[in-house]
């Protein structure tokens, strides 16, 4: 894996494909890509994202978040945009400690199916972010992921290259903020698989979990279709 974003005008953009899952199946690339915001993409990345048919947008930022710094994509021809928000992952935990408990509030947030419901739906590829692409991003991927038997080695591979595609906005915020923790900012193994257990002691499994927040089964066939071809 390359910690290097997809889009030129976005810091962690990534693809959800080429993870080896269960079966000896590979997730399909160009399907589903996950991000932090895109405000202000350039041609290029307009263009990339068009000819992948990646044209439906899922932002799950705040409804503030989407006012002071707006997606490009709101208005765009040709791009289906949907906000979404998860309030939950919109603040800093209090402690490192808190912070997978925290995931686990983000998998419960009310919008939570809204956005499972909506990537299986959607007509074309999908992209989904929130501001940094780490948290609630990560949850999102993390579920994704172990719907289709990726391991927790894969999935936490994955979620630690946020740390170094966003190395530069950690620093930034640091300087902004010197009175933060940056520990329970920068991401770390522990909290992805922590997490995990977490969501496994209280659903048992990914299927336990769409019981439980109401998605059907037609609902997690058409994202097993979608990622893996099944």
């Amino acid at each position: 894996m390359k910690a290097v974003s997809l889009l030129k005008t976005t810091r962690n953009t990534r693809d959800l494909g080429g993870h080896p899952a269960a079966g000896g199946r590979v997730t399909v690339p160009d399907r589903i890509w996950r991000s932090d915001r895109q405000e202000n993409p350039d041609p290029e990345d307009i263009a990339l994202l068009r000819s992948k048919g990646i044209t439906t947008i899922i932002d799950m930022r705040t409804e503030e978040d989407n006012l002071t710094k707006p997606s490009f994509f709101r208005s765009l021809e040709g791009f289906t945009f949907l906000n979404y928000p998860i309030i939950e992952g919109d603040t800093i935990p209090e402690s490192v400690e808190a912070v997978p408990g925290s995931y686990m509030n983000i998998a419960c947030s009310e919008n939570m199916p809204r956005i499972l419901k909506a990537i299986a739906d959607a007509d074309t590829g999908v992209m989904y972010n929130c501001a940094a692409g780490k948290d609630r991003t990560g949850v999102v991927t993390a579920i994704l992921l172990m719907l289709c038997g990726v391991s927790d080695e894969e999935i936490t591979a994955d979620y630690m290259l946020t740390k170094e595609c966003n190395r530069e906005r950690f620093e930034l915020l640091r300087k902004r903020r010197p009175d933060l923790d940056m520990n329970i900012v920068i991401p770390r193994e522990s909290f992805i698989r922590d997490f995990m257990d977490l969501f496994r002691e209280r659903f048992g499994s990914v299927d336990g979990y769409f019981a439980c927040i109401g998605l059907s089964e037609e609902t997690k066939q058409k994202l097993l279709a979608r990622l893996l071809d099944v």
